[in-house]
Formats: structure tokens, C-alpha cells, sequence
């Protein structure tokens, strides 16, 4: 409890570059977005909030101790794979305290499906490649990041770099997701990378590496090591380091709805290898992007979704985040979002789940007319500029720390 009461101290007292144990939580520069409901910038909790308790109190010990890891997967669809406002909340959570950069989380080549790579990486690749989304007419194994590509080369190769511009990441632990049956290659570190030792997991579906030094760029070498082998299918590569901290993955598919993720037959094994603290669900903007919404189909998708996640990782806790405000096909503002706002609600206090209600904090309804007149969102007004997803990921970071400030001063009055 003293180590506890020295360490709130601390953190109360931090300079600004690290304040968030604060009861003020200025916006000076978002002063002129006067639609922006700064007062419902927060985590609501309709149900039981002990799973976050629970959250909080890993955060504590992370931080006081310095030990093991806080993983966080965010579920979602364009918004989410664009990596511009998850990748803000990223950068932001493992920088508001020292020693939380866990690693980068895990990503995937999207530039083999010919769809769109977050800017803070970069992948180049050999060989010919094909790929499969959850949003796609197609027969395939996916897992929890909803793409897969699959190459016959067996000289084949990736290359990622991280990018150091936007966080500068230490990697010595690589974790690739793939399909482990006796018919696929292997996967190996390239010749002139450091000393590694590699670990294959066929149970659990990955191989993981670890290095001597760390690493960046990491090129990965597609190995034939049996005439019985003919294919290799990714799943997604895990980007971490033997250090504690917060590792953050962004799960996103453009166009992505419920059902597409409830298509992906190993995202329970895969998301129980990861084993997240918190998952959060960014899911419904295409699910409402109808002309005839039905709030009980949509309900019972996000039902199956949550037994699903629920079953895999029972323990972690979980934040359901609502649309945001977008115009029908540019010409009336979606008349849904309220819709499955209602759902949500409903759903986070029958599983005990936290809500950030992005749709009140932007404005409500037919606010994404005054974020686009204020060049936030596109003019497709439905999804953000790069300005407009920075503030809605300052505003987010800002929501959950809120949340970990209110712990922390029950904590100081019990």
C-alpha cells in the first residue's frame, strides 16, 4: 500500500509532458471545435467495471514494478487499419510513463492484397503472393487480424521495417502467426540477419523467434525443408521485446462488419496465443451503412462476437466504442448510429464491458457535417483526415486515462 501511495504520489506530480493523473483535462487545442462534447469524453461503465479494475491494477504493478506486459488488440475496420487513431492511442500509451514501449504489436503485409499499410511500417516482399479478407466471397482460413496471403514460392521472402520516425521500437521477439500443417514450408530469419533461436509451435499455430540483438529491418525467408511441403500461409507477424510494457495491435479491415470477423474460424485459437488485458471493439460502421438497419441482427452478431472473445480470454476487459456520425452515400446524415448505440449500451451492461461513446463526443447526430466543414473528415463524410483521426485518438488516449485517474483516486481514498 506505501509502495502504491508513493507511486500516485509520483505520477500526480509528473511534469506536463506525463500529466494524466489530473482532474483537468485541457483541450486548448481543439478549442475551436466547439461541437466536440468534451464532457462526454469518458469511459461509461453501464454494467460491472471490475474487469477494469482488474485492468488498472496490471497497470499499477507495470509501472511500480516494471513487469510483464499489457497486450491490447483493437478490433475495427477501415478506420482501424488506416493505424492513424489507433496508432495515436499506441503512441501515447506507451509514452506517458517511461519504460512502456513493449513493442509494436502485431501487423501484416496489406500491400499483398493491394489494400492500404499503416505508414508507421514499411514491407517489401519476394515472390508471388495471394491474399483473402474477411470481407471477401471467398472459402479460407482467418485468424484474428481477418486477411491471410499464401504463396507456392518456396524462395519467397518479407522484409518489414518499422519505421523510426513515428516510434522507435526495439525488437528481439518475433512471433509469425501461419498455417503449421505438415504440407507448408517453414519460416526462418534471412542468412545475414543476427544469432536467433527459433521455436516452432504447431499446436498453437506460430513460430516464434528470438534474437541475440534487436532487429530492424527483419527479413523473413520462406524454407522448404521437405519434398512434402508445397504452400505458406500468413497470419500475421508479432512485433515485441523481452522488456515489460504495453503492446498494442491494430486489427482493422476496410469495410469490415461483424459478420466478416465472425468468419474467422481461428481467431479464438489465435487471440488465446495473445492473450490480451483489454480488447476493444471498433465495429459497426458498415454494419449500419444500410439503407434498412434491423438492431436485433445487429445485436445478435455482436452477441456472438462477444461469447466468442469472452470464451478465448475470459479475463481480459473489454471497451466497445461507438460509431461515429457519417452521411449516407454523401447525401443525408445515417440515421443508424443511434441504432446500434442503443445495442451497445445494452450489450456493455449485460457483459460488463466499458463504452467510449464516440458518436456523443463528436456531437451526435450530423456532426460529421461540421467536422468536414472544419476539413476532419473526408468528403466522403464517413471517414477522417489525418487531422481529424489525430484528434479522435488524443481524444480516446485522453477517455481511458480519465478512467485509469478515477482508479487511482479510489485506490487513494480506500
Amino acid at each position: 500500500m506505501i509502495q502504491k501511495l508513493i507511486l500516485y504520489t509520483f505520477l500526480i506530480i509528473l511534469p506536463s509532458e506525463f500529466i494524466f493523473a489530473q482532474n483537468a483535462y485541457p483541450y486548448t487545442e481543439y478549442s475551436d471545435y466547439r461541437y466536440i462534447r468534451y464532457d462526454k469524453n469518458k469511459i461509461i461503465f453501464p454494467g460491472d467495471s471490475s474487469d477494469f479494475q482488474n485492468l488498472f491494477s496490471k497497470l499499477d504493478t507495470l509501472i511500480l514494478k516494471g513487469e510483464k506486459k499489457i497486450n491490447i488488440v483493437h478490433f475495427g475496420g477501415s478506420h482501424i487499419q488506416a493505424g492513424i487513431y489507433s496508432g495515436v492511442c499506441r503512441k501515447k500509451m506507451q509514452n506517458f510513463y517511461p519504460g512502456l514501449k513493449g513493442g509494436r504489436g502485431i501487423i501484416f503485409p496489406y500491400g499483398m492484397s493491394k489494400t492500404y499499410t499503416p505508414k508507421n511500417y514499411r514491407i517489401k516482399w519476394t515472390g508471388e503472393w495471394k491474399t483473402c479478407r474477411n470481407v471477401e466471397h471467398k472459402n479460407c482460413n482467418l485468424g484474428m487480424l481477418g486477411i491471410e496471403a499464401t504463396t507456392k514460392d518456396s524462395t519467397a521472402s518479407i522484409t518489414i521495417t518499422l519505421n523510426p520516425n513515428y516510434q522507435k521500437y526495439e525488437t528481439d521477439i518475433i512471433k509469425i502467426f501461419h498455417d503449421t500443417s505438415e504440407d507448408t514450408y517453414k519460416i526462418r530469419l534471412s542468412a545475414d540477419s543476427s544469432s536467433y533461436k527459433i521455436t516452432e509451435f504447431p499446436d498453437d499455430g506460430y513460430t516464434l523467434i528470438k534474437t541475440e540483438n534487436f532487429l530492424n529491418p527483419v527479413k523473413l525467408q520462406i524454407v522448404k525443408t521437405d519434398t512434402s511441403q508445397h504452400r505458406f500461409t500468413l497470419y500475421g507477424i508479432d512485433f515485441e521485446n523481452s522488456y515489460s510494457g504495453i503492446v498494442y495491435t491494430d486489427a482493422g479491415i476496410s469495410g469490415a462488419s461483424l459478420p466478416s470477423f465472425l468468419k474467422c474460424n481461428l481467431l479464438e485459437k489465435q487471440i488465446s496465443v495473445v492473450n490480451p488485458d483489454l480488447v476493444i471493439i471498433s465495429i459497426g460502421t458498415n454494419d449500419t451503412y444500410v439503407k434498412t438497419f434491423y438492431p436485433e441482427r445487429y445485436k445478435r452478431h455482436y452477441i456472438e462476437f462477444l461469447n466468442r472473445i469472452k470464451k478465448a480470454v475470459p479475463d481480459a476487459a473489454i471497451l466497445l466504442t461507438v460509431p461515429n456520425d457519417c452521411y449516407f452515400h454523401r447525401r443525408n446524415p445515417l440515421p443508424f448510429t443511434e441504432d446500434a448505440e442503443k445495442v451497445i449500451l445494452e450489450l456493455a451492461k449485460k457483459y460488463n464491458c466499458g463504452v467510449w461513446d464516440f458518436y456523443q463526443v463528436m456531437g451526435g447526430y450530423n456532426s460529421s457535417y461540421l467536422w468536414h466543414k472544419d476539413k476532419l473528415m473526408q468528403n466522403d463524410l464517413i471517414h477522417f483526415t489525418k487531422k481529424g483521426y489525430i484528434i479522435k485518438g488524443n481524444l480516446f488516449f485522453n477517455a481511458l486515462l480519465k478512467a485509469y485517474d478515477n482508479y487511482i483516486e479510489k485506490n487513494l481514498k480506500s
